[in-house]
């Protein structure tokens, strides 16, 4: 009887523990998405930006050639 005992308290040990790594694993990948987006989200307005087309105007780089 007191090696069943042992035996649960070892598994119920092991379980808690593992449990309690997957909640930490879980909450600290949650933080650092969240803190991913959070900085993320000011380049994304300078990052994308629409094309302005100038009807009069046709710039051309003179001075390099192409490749």
């Amino acid at each position: 009887m007191d090696t069943f005992m042992s035996e649960a308290i070892v598994l119920e040990a092991a379980l808690i523990s593992v449990l309690l790594a997957l909640l930490l694993t879980s909450a600290a990948l949650r933080g650092l998405f969240w803190l991913m987006t959070l900085l993320s989200r000011p380049f994304l307005g300078r990052a994308v930006q629409p094309i302005r087309v100038d009807s009069g105007q046709l710039q051309v780089n003179r001075g390099r050639k192409a490749a």
